[in-house]
């Protein structure tokens, strides 16, 4: 990975999983990193004390809740799009707003 020190990322989706991986490389390259996530508060807290990083609670399918998470972090020089959601099952048995939800995202 390229040097990251001093730099300002935002990892939406980042509480689990390979977010949370991506959340914990990047701090540990010393960026100044934001996370987002959407229910996993104790995830998210338990990572944001591990790493230094902060933790902001946001629905990555709205804009301007993310809008709002970068205006009021500052300026970025990372954005790390890794949130998302899952519909299972028959593609033309599935609910129309959870479709929309997966695509918004």
């Amino acid at each position: 990975m390229t040097n990251a020190k001093g730099k300002s990322v935002l990892v939406l989706g980042g509480s689990r999983g390979i977010g949370a991986a991506i959340v914990r490389r990047f701090a540990a390259d010393g960026a100044k990193v934001t996370f987002t996530y959407a229910s996993s508060r104790d995830a998210a807290e338990k990572l944001a004390g591990e790493t230094g990083s902060l933790a902001v609670v946001a629905d990555s399918a709205d804009r301007n809740a993310v809008i709002a998470v970068v205006r009021d972090n500052g300026p970025l020089d990372v954005l790390v799009v890794n949130a998302g959601v899952g519909a299972f099952g028959d593609p033309l048995e599935q609910d129309p707003d959870a479709v929309d939800r997966l695509i918004r995202i």
